[in-house]
């Protein structure tokens, strides 16, 4: 009935359009529901997207969503930019060494322990080690968005921001390395290690030097204007979104040298730009970019967890051929084993460096979210892996469903308890 009201030839577009405006709609009052109830808005937010998505596969209208996965790419560049710009320098010299530690601590923990426990199950090892470093991604959108929601403040925040912008940069690294070493053991060959070092390094050393240029120059035009302009606001927010869509179409794009293709990080390199943006710029003007940045960005934030509930019921409708049962155990130790490794990883980590008390207990349920970066880990691990690559990116795919679900509740319960909630 409903592709009765979308006349044949209205563009597939303006239909993407119409579920845009209903992922908005939905996803906001969702959001305001699950608040009245005591549980986190992005809850509320991805369910919506889950029913929303039920929805348009029986309409057989899933590929619609599909159409609209430039919006998770800004709202993704946004939420990295954020991220960036609260990596001051001048808190990073206070706790750069505690939070790199911790960093690296949870991650190789999470990827050890979710790789020993699927090979003690009897799985593969070229697919223990693709998830084992799926594990180590830790989704920053649901951090971000309620460390601003609830204007936090506190030991846990200061040390849980820096370390979420680090943990993907370890990731895409540890990623790349293990994924190299899969598909050697798949296909025969044998790699050195630059080899197997070269892909990721590159990946990071092009994203940063992209967000940094791009950062720079946005920072130049907005040290420019006058702060007792009073359309200034208007002004930041303009230099501030075209600096975004810059760093992740270019991050999208990649570059091409001849036959070298750098690929960039969509989440580093917005990243870079924010930490540029934040460290030219007077703490007051930073602050000042930031406030209009965030009025702005709501509906698109809205629109991101929506979608990601969306697309991860049309996703799991695009598979069916894959049988559910025999890789149910799989997932379960993969969820089990990657908190295993997040959390037990991060105390060792906060304990090693004597880190304040909120820290060593809460810092490990805070880094449980995962999504957008561990979907395209999965969904690369597709493309190389065929039938064992559908597998994985399955098992990502119900993972990641649970972490959304469950991750936000669990971030706001340590940010409550550890008493860093201002706005609540």
């Amino acid at each position: 009935m409903f592709n009765v009201l979308l006349a044949s030839d209205i563009s597939s577009t303006y239909q993407a359009l119409l579920v845009l405006a209903f992922v908005l709609f939905f996803g906001i009052y969702a959001g305001r529901y699950f608040e009245k109830i005591k549980l986190p808005h992005i809850t509320g937010y991805i369910i919506s997207g889950v029913l929303l998505g039920g929805v348009l596969v029986l309409l057989q209208m899933g590929e619609l969503v599909e159409h609209l996965g430039v919006i998770s790419s800004v709202a993704l560049g946004f939420i990295a930019f954020g991220i960036g710009t609260e990596l001051e320098f001048q808190k990073l010299k206070k706790s750069g060494k505690e939070v790199v530690v911790i960093t690296l601590l949870q991650a190789f923990a999470a990827a050890a322990l979710v790789i020993f426990a699927l090979l003690l199950f009897g799985v593969a090892l070229p697919i223990a080690l693709v998830l084992g470093a799926v594990a180590t991604a830790t989704a920053p959108a649901p951090i971000m968005l309620l460390t601003r929601k609830y204007q936090t403040r506190g030991a846990l925040t200061d040390t849980l921001l820096p370390l979420v912008g680090m943990d993907d940069a370890v990731g895409i690294i540890l990623f790349g390395v293990l994924l190299s070493i899969a598909n050697s053991m798949t296909n025969g060959a044998s790699l050195s290690i630059i080899e197997m070092l070269e892909g990721p390094a590159l990946e990071l050393l092009f994203s940063a030097l992209v967000g940094t240029v791009v950062g720079l120059i946005g920072a130049l035009i907005i040290k420019q204007i006058n702060t007792e302009d009073h359309q200034k606001e208007e002004l930041y927010l303009s230099v501030s979104i075209v600096a975004v869509l810059i760093t992740v179409a270019l991050a999208k794009i990649g570059f091409h040298f001849g036959d070298f293709y750098a690929h960039l990080s969509p989440i580093l390199t917005p990243m870079a730009m924010g930490i540029v943006f934040s460290n030219s710029m007077s703490r007051v003007r930073s602050h000042d970019v930031n406030i209009t940045i965030e009025h702005f960005t709501a509906p698109i934030l809205v629109a991101f967890f929506t979608l990601a509930g969306a697309e991860l019921v049309v996703a799991f409708s695009q598979n069916t051929e894959v049988n559910y049962f025999s890789i149910a155990g799989i997932t379960v130790i993969y969820i089990l084993a990657r908190i295993a490794g997040k959390m037990g990883g991060s105390f060792m980590g906060a304990k090693l460096m004597n880190s304040h008390r909120n820290v060593k207990k809460y810092l490990g349920l805070c880094l449980l979210p995962q999504a957008g970066v561990a979907l395209g880990m999965a969904y690369q691990a597709k493309s190389d892996f065929g039938e064992s690559g559908v597998t994985i990116l399955i098992v990502v795919l119900i993972a990641t469903l649970v972490y959304e679900l469950f991750g936000p509740i669990g971030v706001k319960y340590s940010l409550d308890k550890s008493g860093e909630i201002r706005d609540y």
